[in-house]
């Protein structure tokens, strides 16, 4: 048994540590209640809503910004097709009289990226009497950007899901209120038919500013959906060995994605126009696959009688500047639409296409 002064020295202790476990057990009681108001405040906030509606709607976006960075004010050609509105880039030609019109047709694999070499004709050709349209494709395999989820949102998801266990309601109710709250995603356009309506779209501007010369360059990636647009629009009964009756006069197919090789029954539907001239492009070293795949490109070409198809290999050179306005690839190109689609626009002709005498 303590003494009583020994009791009276402990006493003060004892009372500090009485009082410490007091508000302890206070101060913990109080920890549901402040997460259970901070849930309330988030669940009340709106969720947050995406920038875009869908990866396409994004890639236009950054394509836009892209383009009014390389173009003068001038150039930019809004486009508008049954779903969508775009930019392309239209340039005139800078000579006396304007023989035709490049149109550019890429799907870039990283939208805010136009390729140099493509960039560089846009800007040059209309030095050489060729006037150019610069139209942005979608690409085939999309960036996936990773949703974003809020706090808000997945406070509310919490909350849904503790309600629901707690609550005798069905769940089907419960999935109903919850997809009810939420707005319907727009659906898809699938790849093929934003092609078509951009191909449509661009070919009927350039026609309305007095452009039927047309000559179309399109990357490996396009060309299956583009060009079948294209060919539709051909009279092969009145297609000759030196007029195309039709939306195009030539065409220049660049072999730009690597990972997209053409298959054989693709190229046969692109070289199905025997009279059509075109120049089939690959810039790489003329490595082994690179020769293989050239070799499965003329092969095909010839099972189709093209009459005019020749190859052009850009092994490895100096990168094309933009502004080089004297280069092997914009001379190549040149020659090539100079020699292939040089005519005179038939007056009065069909409203989708004219006959032009080839040289």
């Amino acid at each position: 048994m303590f003494p009583p002064n020994r009791l009276l020295q402990y006493t003060p202790k004892l009372c500090v540590a009485f009082a410490w476990i007091c508000l302890s057990n206070f101060c913990f009681a109080q920890d549901p209640a402040a997460e259970s108001s901070a849930s309330s405040a988030a669940s009340s906030a709106a969720p947050e809503k995406p920038i875009y509606a869908n990866n396409v709607e994004r890639d236009n976006a950054l394509l836009t910004k892209a383009f009014t960075a390389i173009a003068k004010a001038d150039e930019l050609q809004p486009i508008e097709t049954p779903d969508e509105k775009i930019i392309t880039l239209f340039k005139n030609g800078e000579t006396r009289q304007t023989k035709g019109a490049l149109l550019i047709m890429h799907a870039p694999e990283v939208p805010q990226l136009w390729p140099a070499t493509l960039e560089n004709l846009r800007r040059n050709l209309p030095l050489y009497s060729w006037a150019t349209m610069a139209l942005p494709l979608p690409a085939k395999y999309q960036n996936t950007v990773p949703e974003r989820e809020s706090a808000s949102a997945s406070s509310i998801a919490a909350e849904t899901e503790s309600s629901a266990a707690s609550s005798s309601a069905p769940a089907e109710a419960i999935a109903t209120t919850s997809s009810a709250s939420s707005e319907p995603a727009k659906p898809l356009i699938p790849r093929n038919k934003l092609i078509s309506d951009r191909v449509e779209a661009a070919v009927a501007q350039l026609n309305k500013i007095g452009q039927f010369n047309l000559v179309v360059l399109v990357d490996n990636s396009s060309a299956p959906d583009a060009l079948a647009t294209l060919y539709k629009k051909i009279n092969k009964s009145s297609t000759t060995n030196d007029t195309v009756d039709g939306p195009l006069q030539a065409l220049i197919l660049v072999n730009l994605q690597n990972q997209e090789p053409l298959t054989k029954e693709q190229l046969a539907d692109i070289f199905s126009v025997g009279d059509l001239p075109v120049m089939d492009v690959f810039f790489n070293p003329d490595n082994t696959a690179q020769a293989e795949l050239r070799r499965i490109h003329h092969a095909e070409a010839m099972r189709k009688n093209l009459k005019d198809y020749q190859q052009l290999i850009l092994p490895s050179q100096p990168p094309v500047s933009v502004d080089d306005k004297q280069n092997f690839w914009l001379a190549k190109i040149h020659g090539f639409v100079a020699r292939k689609a040089e005519g005179n626009e038939l007056q009065g002709g069909s409203s989708n296409s004219s006959n032009l005498t080839m040289k």
